[in-house]
């Protein structure tokens, strides 16, 4: 019972403090850098808003989608040679097989194997951020916001059936997942709705991310709503 209590009066003087917290949950337009496969889906994450001035603010949040889709082999091996090797890929799956196993020395499986569907995961862990300046609206409980700023995507994609064998046709790992990390550009436009003198509040937001470096891939598109503790 002291604990629960405890708790209580710990989330209360937070909200009082300034600072809010909160979650989100959304959808996610984006595509696997790697493999090129569709990623849209849902997401879902966690915000702390520091304030700075009456109508400006640091939001710092972190946010976390995975899917699943069918790749075949064919279509993995070519994305990964031609990100870990340079080799361009024109279709021909004999010559797949010839580069692989003259320059690698990899002895794939058969041909059969190679134009089944395989299980890709794609896993995107952001974390961002963002200055944000409200829009005051008089009296209105609904404040509009707009806000840029910076972050990180750290990627991994992988299809472990297909790494699964050819391990065992090379008898050694051959290829790892692919993971990276990306640094991007974070834009949103928001509407924030506040009832009057409660230390909660809703939001409906709009973010753009642009990630950077190498096989990046485009910009990433997500709708969140989500509320947040604080006043």
């Amino acid at each position: 019972m002291k604990k629960a209590v405890f708790t209580v009066l710990l989330v209360i003087t937070f909200a009082m403090a300034g600072p809010r917290v909160g979650g989100r949950i959304g959808y996610t337009t984006s595509e696997d850098p790697f493999t090129g496969l569709n990623t849209d889906g849902a997401i879902f994450g966690g915000q702390l808003t520091l304030p700075i001035m009456p109508v400006l603010g640091i939001e710092i949040s972190g946010t976390y989608t995975s899917t699943e889709s069918d790749v075949s082999m064919e279509s993995y091996l070519a994305n990964y040679l031609e990100d870990e090797y340079g080799f361009s890929y024109s279709g021909d799956v004999d010559d797949l097989y010839s580069y692989v196993e003259n320059e690698l020395g990899w002895s794939l499986p058969a041909e059969a194997d190679m134009f089944k569907d395989y299980t890709a995961t794609y896993h995107n862990l952001g974390l961002a951020g963002i200055l944000k300046a409200d829009i005051p609206m008089g009296g209105s409980p609904f404040t509009p916001y707009v806000g840029g700023g910076g972050g990180v995507h750290f990627v991994v994609s992988d299809a472990d059936a297909m790494l699964a064998m050819i391990q065992q046709q090379t008898g050694e790992p051959a290829i790892d997942p692919y993971d990276h990390i990306f640094p991007s550009a974070e834009g949103v436009l928001g509407l924030t709705f506040k009832p009057m003198g409660a230390p909660v509040s809703m939001f409906g937001e709009v973010r753009l991310s642009k990630p950077f470096g190498d096989d990046a891939g485009d910009a990433i598109v997500t709708y969140f709503g989500g509320a947040n503790l604080g006043f």
